[in-house]
């Protein structure tokens, strides 16, 4: 042991993550199809958390009338958006039987209820006030969403900043805009495909259509003050 390792000071990698605290929390320890179940979609909540981050450091950026660092920014969410979506090939793995027992002990809970989901939509300026009524969000959940109608979406704030700064950089976001709009699509499209892959017809766990609504959120934009001609709605 070198004199470097016994007197360091440095955290660790393990340290860094929190793993431990992180892995006491993950739901790792089920049983195998449950943990998988469980953990890929904790592991979709955290990029959703990422993807927020993102998003709110790209309305500053805008305000800032910082368009380079807003396209960066924006430029990497459809490569995150991809992961998410490979969290969800994963999940196709499961045996029918698996996915139906997991699903009995799920109860009403479902993916319907992310509040972080709803959250990137009212922020990118998909507002649709119908998801404040979900069954199963808790006061603080439609609090945060409140929060989030009360302040300026980004499409909003990316209207305003094309209008100040012209085509300099704004072809570029409006670029980034569009490919994270169609990543998410690609998301929905792929969960209704899940969907369709173990439900059926049978409606979703929160009381939605399931598959169908899913495939019929998928032509739903994100930015529909940018994108009117290519929404038929608000939401997903």
């Amino acid at each position: 042991m070198t004199e470097r390792t016994a007197t360091r000071t440095e955290p660790a990698y393990g340290e860094i993550l929190r793993l431990d605290e992180l892995l006491e929390l993950a739901c790792v320890n089920d049983e195998a199809d449950r943990a998988l179940f469980l953990s890929a979609h904790q592991a979709c909540e955290i990029w959703f958390a990422v993807v927020l981050r993102h998003l709110e450091d790209v309305t500053d950026a805008l305000s800032l009338d910082d368009g380079a660092t807003a396209a960066e920014l924006l430029e990497r969410l459809p490569r995150i958006i991809t992961v998410i979506i490979e969290h969800f090939e994963v999940l196709g793995t499961l045996k029918p039987e698996a996915f139906d027992r997991i699903r009995a002990d799920l109860g009403s809970s479902s993916g319907f209820q992310s509040v972080q989901y709803r959250e990137i939509e009212y922020l990118c300026g998909a507002r649709d006030t119908r998801f404040l009524n979900t069954a199963g969000f808790r006061d603080r959940d439609r609090r945060r969403l409140r929060e989030r109608l009360a302040k300026r979406s980004l499409s909003n704030v990316f209207l305003e900043y094309r209008g100040r700064a012209g085509d300099r950089d704004a072809c570029r976001i409006s670029d980034a805009l569009h490919e994270f709009d169609d990543s998410v699509r690609a998301l929905r499209l792929r969960h209704a495909g899940i969907a369709e892959l173990f439900l059926g017809s049978i409606p979703g766990t929160a009381g939605t259509a399931g598959a169908a609504y899913l495939r019929r959120s998928a032509s739903r934009t994100l930015f529909p003050e940018l994108f009117d001609r290519r929404a038929s709605g608000t939401g997903g």
